[in-house]
């Protein structure tokens, strides 16, 4: 159930990224909302990195069950 999840999420996370470049690119939204996409781009990474640790680290134990 966990790693569905987790490729859900990766692949989700990647669309909405590249949607924020796109937008960003085409000059659609103001300069001020570039810093709000920053922080929401970070949050998305740090979320990727956080579950894909704790991904490996299920994976692990459940081979080792």
């Amino acid at each position: 159930m966990f790693p569905k999840f987790y490729t859900i999420f990766n692949y989700a996370s990647i669309v909405v990224v590249v949607i924020f470049l796109i937008l960003i690119l085409t000059e659609s939204i103001p300069n001020e909302a570039y810093v709000t996409i920053l922080i929401v781009t970070i949050i998305i990474l740090v979320a990727r990195v956080a579950f894909r640790i704790y991904l490996y680290s299920y994976q692990k134990k459940s081979k080792g069950d």
